[in-house]
């Protein structure tokens, strides 16, 4: 059975993602017991207002960590272009 947080959870990073420009279709972000976890490729979007995607990533991280719903936050990206 799903845990309605979790899937509440991953709507709400997803948006981050969305929100701050980071393409994501070539990445599977999954939230499981309250753990963020981000594998696959993210790449930076052509209305995105960053310079560094590394950075800007990092700094996503943080503010995923934050949410009250979510516990920690897991990312095995290959690649980020």
């Amino acid at each position: 059975m799903v845990d309605p947080k979790d899937v509440h959870a991953l709507k709400s990073v997803r948006a981050e993602f969305s929100k701050r420009g980071i393409d994501t279709t070539r990445a599977d972000i999954r939230v499981a017991h309250g753990v963020c976890h981000i594998r696959g490729w993210l790449s930076k979007m052509p209305h995105a207002a960053f310079d560094s995607l590394e950075e800007e990533v990092h700094h996503l991280v943080k503010v995923i960590r934050q949410r009250p719903e979510i516990r920690d936050v897991a990312v095995e990206v290959a690649s980020m272009r």
